[in-house]
């Protein structure tokens, strides 16, 4: 290697040369202050750093404005999300949560920045960020949480039942400071979005479902959850702010995410008759309203997909589960010919186990019962050896011998009667 060599390698690594070689100086650090406009929010424990940003109602998360969320409905959102509510909530004085830390949780997980998101008296949307700049501010953090919450109120998160909430109760603990966050009523929106579409999508995170139902595209700006509490340590101990500014963006985006978010869950929720919605969303609702007992809305949206679908599993779940209600309904006149149509669908035995017992409980037709009960182990021997196959024979093959000796037990009663 020449020396002009040697000079250019060490000149890339950060040496110069003088009276003698020497690393060239640091470059100097950017605090978030000189990056990001905010201010520095001081209160009787100390301060920490905000950033609040305004957005119109008629604001675009996606193809769905940010006023969605003011024409719910409170009793909708308290059914969606499994609420108790003493008493009726003004859902502008609902709270959008999410919290940004150091680690998944337990007592070392910091959370170096919280995300807080509400409609002000004018409709507008707030996005209120507090941002640790050393852990020794989150006093003042937490504090200032508690003043931007009303007691009245409620709050909406993203696994924030399990995740946000719990993290942040942990922490006010710690610093021996009270907050209602515990006692608030929290719209978890992850439960309800998975009940809905996780039939038909491989994952139900805040990400995918804005890719794949909100049409909400993110920036290059934005950056992977897992890298967040690695960036924070680097903060720390560099002083350089740089990359904090995409971990605002990512935190205000799941704030504003999630507005839209939950407007989405209950339109869906909310109407039982709504057009177009694929066939497992339909069947996923109908067993939330079936959940909620809700039994009228339940049927009505297996009626639709028996119309609406055309695939057999689909057909056969809807058949299946909307004969199972009408059951429980003691309706059986009117399952009586789904559970034909099950049967002649072979997909299982559910349709001839049910009109044997029907026919043998109910209305009383024995050899009815048998030739369904024959039907069902004639479908059963043409499947591929399993425990299915040996568990359906099992079943149909007992009621076959009980109804034969109830049968053969019927015939000598009426031959041995006189004529």
């Amino acid at each position: 290697m020449t020396t002009d060599d040697l000079r250019k390698r060490l000149s890339r690594l950060g040496v110069i040369k003088g009276d003698r070689w020497k690393a060239k100086p640091a470059a100097p650090t950017a605090g978030i202050e000189a990056l990001i406009e905010g201010q520095v929010r001081e209160g009787e424990s100390g301060a920490c750093f905000e950033v609040v940003r305004t957005y119109a109602p008629e604001t675009l998360q996606g193809v769905l404005p940010l006023a969605s969320w003011l024409a719910l409905d409170a009793g909708m959102i308290a059914r969606m999300g499994s609420l108790s509510l003493a008493h009726p909530i003004d859902i502008r004085r609902f709270v959008f949560l999410d919290t940004e830390t150091t680690g998944l949780g337990g007592v070392g997980a910091l959370p170096f920045m919280v995300g807080l998101g509400f409609f002000n008296a004018s409709d507008d949307f707030e996005v209120h960020q507090l941002f640790l700049r050393s852990p020794s501010e989150e006093p003042a953090m937490l504090d200032f949480i508690h003043d931007m919450l009303w007691p009245d109120g409620g709050l909406v998160t993203f696994n924030g039942r399990s995740f946000d909430v719990p993290l942040l109760l942990n922490r006010h603990i710690l610093a021996r400071k009270s907050t209602q966050l515990g006692s608030l009523p929290n719209l978890d929106l992850l439960p309800p979005a998975r009940r809905l579409w996780k039939r038909r999508l491989p994952s139900c995170a805040l990400g995918a479902l804005e890719r794949d139902i909100l049409a909400i595209p993110r920036t290059t700006e934005d950056i992977p959850g897992w890298l967040i509490p690695t960036l924070y340590q680097q903060y720390l101990q560099t002083g350089s702010a740089r990359e904090m500014l995409r971990v605002f963006y990512h935190n205000e985006q799941d704030i504003l995410s999630m507005v839209v978010l939950a407007a989405r869950l209950a339109s869906v929720f909310g109407k039982p008759d709504a057009a177009g919605l694929p066939a497992d969303d339909r069947l996923s609702i109908a067993r939330w309203y079936e959940s909620q007992g809700m039994l009228a809305e339940c049927e009505t949206v297996y009626r639709i997909a028996l119309d609406e679908m055309a695939e057999i599993e689909h057909r056969q779940e809807a058949l299946s589960s909307l004969a199972r209600l009408l059951k429980r309904a003691e309706r059986r006149s009117e399952a009586l010919p789904l559970w034909e149509y099950l049967a002649d669908l072979k997909q299982d035995t559910t349709g001839h186990e049910e009109l044997a017992k029907h026919y043998e409980w109910h209305q009383i037709d024995l050899q009815q019962a048998l030739r369904w009960t024959q039907a069902g182990i004639s479908l059963a021997e043409t499947w591929r050896p399993g425990l299915l196959r040996t568990e359906t024979l099992r079943a149909l093959n007992h009621r076959h011998e009980r109804l034969v000796r109830k049968i053969t037990n019927q015939e000598d009663i009426c031959s041995g009667m006189p004529e």
